[in-house]
């Protein structure tokens, strides 16, 4: 059976912090990062894009998940801190007084598109990796802004995100702004949903 025909679990994974130090003593994860095919769309080619090109600068930390043998790579997502402003019904619900929280920004996220891989496994190691932050860095919650309005629907539907106040560049058919999209780090009931 081939790779691609291989179901990828979360055991089946090696997860990498992608820095500088990771690069060089391990090119043979660079040479999977080139190798990477993500799945066929917009947001997952710009990612793939980002990781290549931009994915050691700085300005996010990148997270493989890595299969060792033979060495592929199967997803990654990356994170930065930033913020969010949550309505009043949300923060009521949360127990959260001020409009504008902290947040682990989730910003490049993509799967393979030559294993059968959930990104739900992406998710949740991100949501981990969130919280432990989290206490570090005072955020609340983790955050994405979408690509496209596409994407947007997949986030609230499929992984419960649910939609903030702050406005982003991109737009929605109408020319409206897209919002950014979050989830709380510490109301288990926010989780997504498991896939199975």
């Amino acid at each position: 059976m081939s790779s691609s025909e291989e179901r990828v679990t979360a055991e089946d994974l090696t997860w990498v912090r992608w820095n500088a130090h990771a690069a060089a003593r391990h090119p043979e994860f660079h040479r999977a990062i080139l190798r990477f095919h993500p799945l066929p769309h917009d947001a997952g080619r710009a990612a793939a894009d980002w990781l290549r090109t931009s994915g050691l600068d700085g300005e996010s930390v990148a997270y493989l998940a890595l299969l060792i043998e033979p060495c592929e790579l199967v997803g990654f997502y990356a994170l930065t801190m930033g913020q969010v402003e949550i309505a009043r019904s949300h923060r009521k619900r949360l127990d959260l007084d001020h409009p504008t929280q902290g947040a682990v920004l989730i910003t490049q996220l993509a799967r393979s598109a030559h294993h059968d891989f959930s990104g739900h496994i992406l998710l949740e190691d991100a949501i981990g990796v969130a919280t432990e932050l989290a206490g570090q860095a005072g955020a609340t919650a983790i955050a994405l802004d979408p690509f496209n309005v596409a994407t947007a629907a997949i986030w609230r539907d499929r992984f419960r995100f649910r939609t903030s106040r702050t406005a982003l560049r991109a737009r929605d058919d109408e020319g409206q702004p897209l919002k950014r999209l979050f989830l709380p780090l510490h109301d288990p009931r926010a989780r997504p949903a498991h896939e199975e």
